[in-house]
């Protein structure tokens, strides 16, 4: 399954439960009033929350976009006057907080927090690793957006490191830090180019980081050129 019919197919889990109803009874043919509810719910949370075209949210429910932009349209006209629809949107928003996330339905990548009771162990494992990778053209408020705030995020005199976050992918731990910029506000404001530590060079997860970050843009409902 590709990566955008994965997250149609999470959120459209979220929408069956909540409604109680099977998934081939959205995606079918049938016009009872609590299906369409669901399907068109469905288009209106695929719409606001990932970055599927109208066409292929069309093709996963086996409709054309016409259709989906229909449903997306009727949600968005009687959100704020029917009152059941609009508990039904924010109780659905509300049992599923990975919504805000949708990324992390889909990426294989997680933060170690500065609170983890891990974090210890983390740092015994990074301390040996190198440089093996290189991230370019990425901002750090892009970052943040992606990932949150760094794991560690410190500016001795004269350290060569002044943020830095921990991530792991599958079983494997890398970091993501900059480099000798001596400067914790040149860092936030003007670094684009970032360095990618670990025991070994990894493309997918430099895939999966670039696609990650890329994809943060759609919660805060910007799209990056």
């Amino acid at each position: 399954m590709k990566r955008e019919e994965k997250t149609l197919d999470a959120i459209m889990t979220m929408v069956c439960r909540y409604y109680s109803i099977d998934k081939e009874l959205v995606l079918g043919k049938k016009r009872d009033r609590e299906i369409v509810m669901a399907r068109q719910m469905f288009c209106w949370l695929a719409r606001r929350y990932t970055r599927s075209t109208f066409k292929l949210m069309g093709e996963y429910i086996n409709r054309n976009h016409a259709t989906v932009i229909h449903s997306v349209q009727k949600v968005e006209d009687l959100i704020d006057f029917d009152r059941t629809l609009r508990y039904d949107r924010d109780t659905i928003v509300d049992m599923n907080p990975q919504l805000n996330n949708i990324t992390s339905l889909i990426y294989n990548i997680n933060v170690v927090e500065h609170s983890d009771a891990t974090l210890r162990h983390m740092h015994d494992i990074t301390a040996g690793f190198s440089r093996v990778d290189t991230l370019r053209d990425v901002m750090y408020y892009e970052l943040v957006s992606a990932l949150g705030l760094p794991t560690n995020s410190y500016c001795p005199e004269g350290h060569k490191v002044t943020c830095e976050w921990i991530l792991t992918f599958g079983d494997k731990v890398f970091t993501l830090y900059d480099w000798k910029t001596y400067d914790r506000n040149f860092t936030k404001n003007y670094l684009s180019t970032w360095m990618i530590g670990g025991e070994s060079s990894s493309m997918d997860f430099k895939e999966e980081l670039t696609n990650l970050i890329d994809a943060s843009y759609v919660s805060l409902g910007v799209y990056k050129n």
